[in-house]
């Protein structure tokens, strides 16, 4: 209803039995927005504060007023007076419910009055007045918030989101005990406390929900806008409000550290949100430079370094928060789990906890929240721990209910029809079946592996954590190779990384080979490219030389069936070839034409696969691909192979020549 018109308001303020649940919070918050934006001028952000400033009044005097005695509400006479600019106790009412609330939430209003025009005021209080948000469904104000709290306060990334599937699976597998403090150190409008409390109130129905979150449920949000709206929501649940705190977690919560069992977080992260601050940097150990001192071992040093990304600070500040046994989830981007340079991150992560889980969630994931960075879950115990685990449970995210555009996602039946149950369509994600089996595990110690759940035993993590890079097929044909006597390439070969000087001569005519002068499928390279030293570009580097083999380490073929490798001939010798390229040099052990044809198996190609980092820009490193395991046939199976590729490789070159002539014949024949 629009409240132009007086008659469509009551004539007396509402009644508690008045008030109803409502199933479309939304519209009413957009209803709310629209009204005050034609009729105000305020940016959204304005809107914003003002709006949750009127809901939690709104929610103080459903909880405080509960007796018969509303006084968030306007009447028809009341709303008369304003058009008439008479004398009405409408705005002092509200504004006496508004000093009220300040009074219990302190720290969250920095305003000390109401921003908005008395007649828009009697709207947005019109407008929610009979509407029970007590009782409305959790999923319908969560929705509710969620998309009120984007609309108007989301960052460029969208740091104050996190998907709700992803949200539940980390309660679901968290799965918090009555009695269990938590936190969420960075916890936006509060999607993970109000799933956990969710959890608890569907789990432990006997658990007194008002009790658990005042006793155990604790927040902390830098922003105060979101803060709040995270306030208003825990109260709506049953809590007082004081469960959230407004400060940095990074520097304002050291009197936490060690209290709490649980701590389920979406941290900040991203190059935009650096953190420079020096006081906050020279407390944590992972802000420092740190020294690699053995081949697996790391040492800090007492240099800070400045610019930290904020997700690397919160891990260290979220296992400060955990008592020693207790349990964490964190989403993180796939980079900390898996680049070189936060091997030093993930080995002091496991001096402090134990890896239970990884869970690889699908890069759209968060597109509609506005990034497309590739993340994961990651589960840890702190140490020490009484939990004999041996096992680290991994998992595929696939499905998250949800499209690019953030439209919903619906399971179907064999015909294409939507399925549903009790009248509601069923979303399509893996939630439940990824909750399922680590329940499972957790229960048993036991699981059976899948291509998109398993587990890793303990001893066979190394320095990464992402779920790809432990693909149970993949480890069984390394495990095969192994067996069989396959070597690193390392030790069968030199890796050539030196750069060379052609650049002081910047007139000087160079020969130069990219990815695409390749041809993978017969490991050749097809064409060089003429060019003047100053117009090389920036990833020209290596200096090749006949009897060199060269194979991509970058890029998005990289590992796939179109993987550029090639085998350099007098004819190419003396190039310069991209960065994009290693360097295969002094070959030994093995036929070099046999380690060509190698790299061009899928073997080869799976191990390429599984030591990539990135996702952009998908690359492996070269101390990386030293790894790769290379079978030892035979003499006579290598030299078989080695025939049949130098048969391929003369074959090209005369094809290449007859076409050639074929080529100058004809220019000859148009020009007699």
């Amino acid at each position: 209803l629009l409240f132009t018109d007086a008659s469509l308001l009551p004539d007396h303020l509402p009644r508690p039995d008045e008030l109803r649940p409502t199933l479309n919070l939304s519209a009413i918050f957009d209803d709310c927005h629209n009204y005050i934006y034609a009729n105000e001028g305020l940016l959204k952000e304005k809107i914003f504060h003002e709006i949750v400033k009127l809901l939690v009044i709104k929610q103080y005097d459903e909880r405080v007023n509960s007796d018969g005695h509303l006084q968030f509400g306007i009447t028809a006479s009341e709303h008369n007076k304003l058009l008439a600019n008479a004398s009405n106790p409408f705005e002092e009412r509200i504004d006496r419910l508004f000093k009220a609330v300040r009074k219990q939430y302190r720290d969250l209003f920095s305003d000390t009055t109401l921003k908005l025009k008395p007649l828009t005021l009697a709207y947005v209080v019109g407008r929610l007045q009979h509407v029970d948000l007590t009782n409305t469904p959790g999923d319908v104000k969560g929705e509710a918030f969620q998309s009120f709290v984007y609309r108007h306060q989301r960052g460029d990334r969208g740091e104050f989101f996190t998907p709700y599937p992803i949200v539940r699976l980390a309660v679901e597998m968290i799965a918090p005990k009555p009695g269990e403090k938590l936190i969420d150190p960075a916890c936006g409008s509060g999607g993970f406390l109000i799933q956990a409390i969710s959890f608890l109130q569907d789990s432990f129905p006997q658990t007194d929900t008002a009790d658990y979150i005042k006793e155990n449920i604790r927040g902390v949000e830098f922003n105060p806008d979101i803060a709040l709206a995270a306030t208003v929501r825990i109260a709506f649940e049953g809590g007082t409000g004081t469960e959230i705190t407004c400060a940095n977690s990074l520097s304002e919560t050291e009197h936490l550290d060690g209290t709490f069992d649980i701590v389920l977080t979406n941290p900040p992260f991203g190059s935009k949100g650096r953190i420079e601050d020096r006081r906050i940097l020279k407390s944590y150990v992972l802000a420092r430079k740190w020294h690699q001192n053995l081949p697996d071992s790391w040492k800090p040093s007492k240099v800070v370094m400045p610019g930290q990304s904020p997700e690397i600070l919160f891990i260290e500040k979220c296992l400060r928060l955990l008592k020693p046994d207790g349990r964490m989830a964190i989403v993180l981007p796939d980079g900390l789990l898996q680049n070189v340079s936060s091997n030093h991150i993930r080995f002091w992560i496991r001096s402090q906890a134990r890896v239970l889980g990884v869970i690889s969630i699908p890069q759209e994931a968060f597109v509609p929240y506005g990034t497309g960075i590739k993340t994961s879950l990651l589960l840890l115990q702190k140490v020490p721990t009484s939990e004999q685990r041996h096992s680290c449970f991994m998992a595929r995210m696939e499905k998250v209910g949800y499209d690019v555009k953030g439209q919903p996602v619906y399971k179907r039946d064999s015909t294409g029809r939507p399925l549903q149950t009790h009248s509601q369509l069923i979303i399509d994600d893996d939630v439940e079946e990824i909750a399922s089996a680590y329940r499972e595990f957790v229960d048993t110690a036991t699981l059976e592996d899948s291509e998109k759940i398993f587990t890793v035993p303990e001893e066979l993590l190394d320095s990464r954590f992402d779920v790809e890079h432990y693909n149970p097929e993949d480890l069984k044909l390394i495990a095969g190779l192994k067996a069989s006597g396959a070597k690193p390439l390392r030790e069968i070969a030199d890796i050539y990384t030196q750069k060379d000087d052609f650049r002081s001569h910047p007139d000087n005519e160079i020969r130069y080979i990219a990815i695409s002068d390749v041809d993978a499928r017969t490991m050749q390279v097809v064409s060089q490219q003429v060019i003047k030293a100053h117009e090389a570009p920036s990833r020209a580097s290596h200096r090749v030389r006949k009897g060199d083999i060269i194979t991509a380490v970058s890029g998005a073929s990289t590992g796939t069936s179109k993987h550029a490798t090639a085998l350099i001939t007098e004819d190419e010798h003396g190039a310069i070839c991209t960065n994009g390229f290693a360097v295969i040099r002094n070959v030994r052990e093995v036929e070099p034409l046999f380690l060509l044809a190698y790299m061009r198996t899928e073997h080869y190609l799976r191990q390429v696969r599984r030591l990539m980092t990135g996702h952009a820009i998908p690359a492996i490193s070269t101390e990386d691909l030293s790894k790769v395991l290379v079978p030892i046939p035979p003499e006579h199976e290598q030299e078989r192979i080695a025939k049949a590729i130098d048969s391929i490789q003369t074959m090209r070159k005369e094809a290449l020549r007859i076409s050639e002539e074929a080529v100058a014949d004809i220019e000859s024949f148009m020009t007699r």
